[in-house]
């Protein structure tokens, strides 16, 4: 068990020597950008929306059409014998007036036509500034999964630095529990003390070692999972640990991070979504008004057909269309659109006010991890004095050997304690800051 912990804890120091890359946090949060799915699910939502708005903007320009066709027949179609009275056949001459007339066997018919609309009942502009909101929507979603994704990143980084430091823990108790070990069984051998502390000793190194296996099981599953969170799936990835993060020093609480809640609200891409989902239904329910009104249309013409002869034909129409039917559904289509925007509105404000509460517990949960943060500090040099005092009891003989495992155990709980501390109030600052839209 000693020869297994000591190639853990040498994986642990020359982890960044053996990785095949080691990133900092901000390598970290744009290689995600890059590469972590939804957000190039996100940007594929954008593109798809702006070839809707395109789409959408064709509607201004003439629709023209084509249409062809030919046909040929067994027999013509029309086929008409002509007989003309013996006395009208006598004055004209032979062969001017054919005796069988067969017509369109076979033929070709052509057109093609163009209609420009004039008036749509605001169904074109409508559409039109329907598709921006659709992009505009789509932008907005990006954000929010970017926060998402920089979030995730966040609390994957911190949790690889949380482990390692509490192997670096780890690995200093048992250093600790091996010199004990070496000073107990001299102690057991000269008979100062009974060989009960010493199975103590062995039982609470067991202890250990079983608890650095677990812990360096949890970090190579995180790591994993932070690979092929931000696109390395196949790279066996390490972290750097950041330069403040100091175990003899608290950072300031980041008051420059405070803003005033409700002149936030509006920059966060929340809120502004929900914006956006007001004005497409608004626009939606123009558009369903527009659907009932009369259109407008002005076109031209031309066709071509030789059933027969061949001929020509140009022709400029105007075209009115007036749904009178329509009006039957469309006033019921209407309504349902008119309560749609107003369930719309109505969530702007719900969650508009939720919003501000999330803004506020945020802030609140950055001040209590700070405070937090600061006991934990207090409670690693309580630790290591306590530890330091019993160690010396021990050696005199004025304490028990429970006392001093207690001790130690005490020391590597409070480090560990301030190690997710610390992680905590980092991601609580991250989660502050993302609410309020900055």
């Amino acid at each position: 068990m000693k020869k297994i912990l000591t190639v853990i804890c040498c994986s642990v120091c020359c982890g960044i020597a053996a990785a095949q890359g080691t990133y900092s946090l901000d390598q970290l949060k744009q290689l995600a950008v890059e590469n972590n799915y939804s957000l190039r699910s996100a940007r594929n939502a954008i593109q798809q929306s702006k070839e809707v708005k395109n789409e959408a903007l064709t509607k201004f320009f003439p629709q023209v059409s084509a249409m062809g066709f030919g046909f040929q027949n067994n027999k013509p179609m029309i086929d008409i014998d002509i007989e003309l009275p013996d006395a009208i056949a006598a004055i004209i001459p032979q062969g001017l007036i054919p005796a069988n007339i067969s017509l369109m066997k076979k033929g070709v018919y052509a057109s093609v036509s163009a209609i420009q609309p004039v008036f749509m009942g605001g169904q074109i502009i409508n559409g039109n500034k329907l598709a921006k909101v659709g992009v505009e929507a789509n932008e907005l979603k990006m954000e929010v999964s970017a926060d998402q994704v920089e979030m995730t990143t966040e609390q994957y980084y911190w949790q690889v630095i949380s482990l390692k430091e509490k192997l670096l823990t780890l690995a200093t108790v048992h250093d600790m529990l091996e010199q004990l070990e070496k000073d107990v069984t001299n102690m057991v051998r000269v008979g100062a003390v009974n060989r009960n502390d010493l199975l103590q000793v062995q039982l609470r190194k067991g202890e250990v070692e079983s608890a650095t296996l677990e812990v360096e099981n949890g970090l190579t599953t995180v790591r994993q999972l932070l690979a092929q969170h931000v696109g390395k799936a196949d790279e066996a990835i390490d972290v750097t640990v950041p330069e403040d993060f100091i175990f003899g020093q608290v950072p300031d609480l980041p008051f420059t991070l405070r803003q005033d809640h409700q002149s936030a609200l509006a920059a966060t891409p929340q809120y502004r979504l929900l914006e956006k989902n007001v004005e497409g239904q608004r626009l939606q329910h123009a558009m369903a008004v527009g659907g009932n009104l009369p259109s407008v249309g002005v076109g031209a013409s031309y066709s071509y057909n030789d059933w027969w002869g061949k001929n020509t034909n140009a022709m400029v129409f105007a075209t009115v269309s007036v749904p009178i039917s329509g009006w039957w559904g469309g006033s019921h289509n209407i309504k349902k659109h008119s309560l749609a925007l107003e369930d719309a509105k109505e969530q702007l404000q719900d969650n508009g006010q939720k919003l501000i509460i999330r803004m506020n517990n945020a802030w609140a949960a950055v001040e209590t991890c700070h405070k937090k943060l600061q006991i934990a500090h207090d409670a690693i040099e309580q630790a290591d004095e306590n530890l330091r005092l019993n160690r010396d009891y021990y050696r005199v003989g004025s304490t028990k050997m429970t006392d001093l495992l207690l001790a130690q155990e005490q020391y590597q709980q409070a480090r560990d304690r301030y190690t997710d501390a610390f992680a905590d109030f980092q991601t609580k600052q991250l989660e502050y800051r993302q609410a309020t839209g900055q």
